[in-house]
């Protein structure tokens, strides 16, 4: 029983390290929520954006993406009741 512990509890910080949200800022300046890591493919980023829903962004309309934890929060927001 206390080697299952820290079995448990380091499988349970590894899956909870694979949802990490991420911001795409826009050459414009709005930002984009994400849940995951966007993929570049084919010239486009394809992520799922903050409702879930699978987007495609063209990848001359980003400037940065960067994980949501990190990020600066503008004016303009890709998220519908951002702060």
């Amino acid at each position: 029983m206390k080697k299952l512990f820290p079995l448990g509890s380091l499988l349970l910080l590894l899956l909870a390290g694979c949802s990490n949200h991420y911001t795409i800022t826009l050459s414009n300046g709005t930002q984009l929520g994400t849940q995951g890591r966007p993929v570049l493919k084919g010239g486009s980023y394809y992520f799922k954006d903050a409702s879930g829903e699978q987007k495609a962004i063209a990848a001359g309309r980003v400037s940065q993406i960067e994980p949501a934890s990190s990020s600066s929060r503008g004016k303009k927001s890709g998220f519908l009741n951002g702060p």
